[in-house]
């Protein structure tokens, strides 16, 4: 019979101590779940401003982008300009080249002379940029 006593304590020991380390075992997942809800939540807020700041670098490259291609336009707009206006200036050159006066004819050959330095001036010009705007 003393051993049916001591089986019963040694039963009765072994649920002590089971449910002594089973408490035990809760309190640290429980503590091991909150620092792991913890380190979720602070991903999340650090996701969170990842994605804030993409999206305002996604805005200011659009912005900047933009601009650049306002920029682009309007150099483009006078660059042609440039481009175009030797033509008319040559026209205006010629005419007055062209018109018959005989009175005039030393002031023509002048304004012929003016006006093809001014063009060999606005050639230089446009030489001389281009070789800053490609430095």
């Amino acid at each position: 019979m003393v051993i049916v006593y001591i089986s019963i304590g040694i039963v009765v020991l072994s649920i002590i101590y089971l449910g002594y380390i089973a408490v035990k075992n809760m309190k640290e997942t429980k503590k091991s779940l909150t620092d792991l809800s913890e380190t979720a939540a602070r991903f999340q807020e650090k996701v969170d401003q990842i994605n804030e700041e993409t999206t305002k670098l996604t805005t200011t490259a659009a912005s900047i982008s933009e601009g650049i291609q306002t920029k682009k336009e309007t150099v483009q707009g006078v660059i042609q300009t440039a481009k175009s206006s030797p033509e008319p200036f040559k026209n205006l050159v010629t005419s007055i080249k062209n018109t018959p006066n005989p009175q005039r004819e030393t002031r023509d050959s002048q304004l012929v002379e003016v006006g093809d330095q001014l063009i060999d001036l606005w050639g230089r010009y446009r030489v001389k940029r281009k070789s800053k705007h490609a430095e």
